[in-house]
């Protein structure tokens, strides 16, 4: 009965903030196939420490708390820059973005969009895209690095600032 319950909360979890990572992880590294294993991946040791009787309290925060890992590990095994796929022919996926800062990113394509954000230091990057692109509060974010939520929306505010900086330099 547990297992049946442990199972289903799974199941809706996966249902719910699949896309979400997905989406993550693909503007972490650009690459539809390595996003989708990544995404997976994250899924898999989810359930593995779900069945070890370990307990999650927060479940988005916790996926998103692998799935950075996941990248990471993948980043340090593999030095290369992700850039290098962007020459790839396969459209790109379309990016919804929703928040009123986000507005500011509406107005590139997704290749654009990429290009430019990849101008900005990692940490900024990483705020930004967990902010404006996966929509998540500050706060959670903060959670999901490990950081306080204050050192999280300066980030984002320096980032934005930055971002903004690289906008007005390549459209003057």
């Amino acid at each position: 009965m547990f297992k049946d319950k442990r199972e289903k909360e799974f199941l809706s979890a996966y249902e719910k903030y699949a896309n979400d990572i997905y989406r993550h992880c693909y503007f972490r590294v650009y690459n539809k196939e390595l996003a989708e294993d990544l995404t997976q991946e994250t899924f898999i040791k989810t359930w593995k420490y779900i069945v070890a009787g370990q307990e999650i309290k927060n479940t988005k925060s916790f996926l998103y708390k692998v799935a950075v890992n996941l990248i990471i590990d993948h980043s340090r095994k593999r030095k290369d820059i992700y850039l290098d796929d962007m020459n790839e022919k396969e459209p790109r996926e379309s990016i919804r973005l929703n928040s009123v800062e986000g507005n500011i990113f509406n107005k590139f394509e997704a290749d654009e969009l990429m290009k430019l954000l990849e101008k900005l230091p990692e940490n900024q990057r990483q705020v930004i895209t967990m902010r404006y692109v996966n929509e998540l509060l500050p706060a959670e974010i903060a959670d999901i690095l490990g950081e306080t939520a204050n050192a999280i929306s300066v980030r984002l505010n320096q980032g934005m600032s930055k971002f903004r900086e690289i906008v007005k330099e390549k459209y003057k």
